[in-house]
């Protein structure tokens, strides 16, 4: 059969399975999503599980070791912070509808009041506006609540996934490695690495900044005085995740609710926030991560609010790293197309 070895056909017949091979697995998607969470959980636990072979413990009794502290660590988390996070959680529920009639209220006083024609308009769809926006994220909050639920089964099936591929890591890795041809593979392995050193080293050194944050602001209310000191401080490390805009996105609730209790207190609260982010943005992040994304700061806020886009909240999380990642990639292929 010639037509078998017409490189053009052996092209065609390549993508064609690739293409089957994609359209398969998006019909199989949250299968999918499952193994995807499980091989990022073994990839975030396959250091400390190597650091611990390396002292001389197996690696069945390493990851069973890491698995236990890991539970141990969260479940005491959990067992201390859940009772008073669900009581400020009821306290603020309990202030909305008192704070839904005053905002109606001053929606009531804009709307009598006797503007000029053309600013009335303008007053007129800016309010609007706002109750859209408020409506949306109340929706879309409730529809998260609802998405969590569901991906209970895959946040019990991840760290059993995750098991099997840290016990088996370097038989995958060979697997995986063995499909490429041999040329290639010296040159992807270094490519890997320099994605896993950026991937490390953010996720890593944000993770870190984004809970001492948390804690410190989270003190800093307690200090003085605000009653949902709890829920301000893991508001506070979950944004400051996201680089630039995460104070902003954490410090309007924090002051919010302070603002619940007195002016004074959410004066005194906004600046022990921007005083902590100062001293974060300064000293802190600069020491613990300096500049090993080696992006600009305009590209990173264009992967900010190109993530925040395309994915909300998720993708605002995701979008630094993987900007850097797919950079290294580009650079890859530029090389291999310009080469002789």
């Amino acid at each position: 059969m010639p037509w078998l070895h017409n490189k053009a056909f052996r092209c065609l017949l390549f993508f064609a399975v690739v293409g089957a091979t994609f359209y398969f697995l998006f019909l199989i998607r949250e299968v999918v999503f499952s193994f995807l969470i499980g091989g990022l959980l073994a990839y975030f636990l396959y250091r400390p599980v190597l650091w611990m072979e390396k002292k001389g413990i197996k690696r069945i009794w390493a990851i069973l070791i890491i698995y236990t502290l890991s539970i141990s660590v969260v479940g005491s988390a959990l067992w201390f912070a859940i009772p008073k996070l669900v009581k400020e959680l009821s306290s603020v529920a309990a202030m909305m509808p008192q704070y839904a009639h005053q905002f109606e209220e001053l929606i009531n006083q804009v709307n009598g009041i006797q503007w000029p024609e053309k600013l009335d308009q303008l007053i007129e769809q800016n309010v609007s506006k706002i109750e859209n926006f408020i409506y949306g994220a109340l929706q879309g909050f409730v529809s998260g609540i609802y998405t969590m639920l569901s991906m209970v089964l895959i946040i019990i099936f991840a760290p059993i996934l995750a098991f099997y591929i840290l016990k088996d890591w370097e038989d995958i890795r060979t697997t995986f490695l063995n499909i490429l041809p041999p040329g290639t593979r010296r040159e992807f392995s270094i490519m890997a690495g320099q994605i896993d050193t950026v991937v490390i080293e953010y996720t890593k050194g944000y993770l870190l900044i984004a809970a001492m944050i948390g804690l410190l602001i989270g003190i800093a209310a307690a200090i003085i005085g605000v009653k949902f000191a709890l829920l301000i401080g893991i508001i506070s490390a979950l944004s400051d995740l996201i680089p630039y805009f995460g104070p902003l996105l954490g410090g309007i609730p924090a002051v919010g609710l302070a603002l619940s209790q007195s002016p004074r207190a959410a004066l005194y609260m906004a600046l022990a926030i921007i005083i902590l982010q100062q001293i974060e943005a300064n000293i802190i992040s600069p020491k613990i991560i300096g500049d090993k994304l080696g992006m600009h700061p305009l590209l990173i806020v264009f992967a900010l609010l190109a993530g925040g886009k395309l994915m909300g909240i998720w993708g605002m999380l995701i979008a630094v790293p993987l900007t850097a990642s797919l950079i290294i990639i580009v650079h890859y292929i530029y090389l291999k197309i310009v080469e002789p």
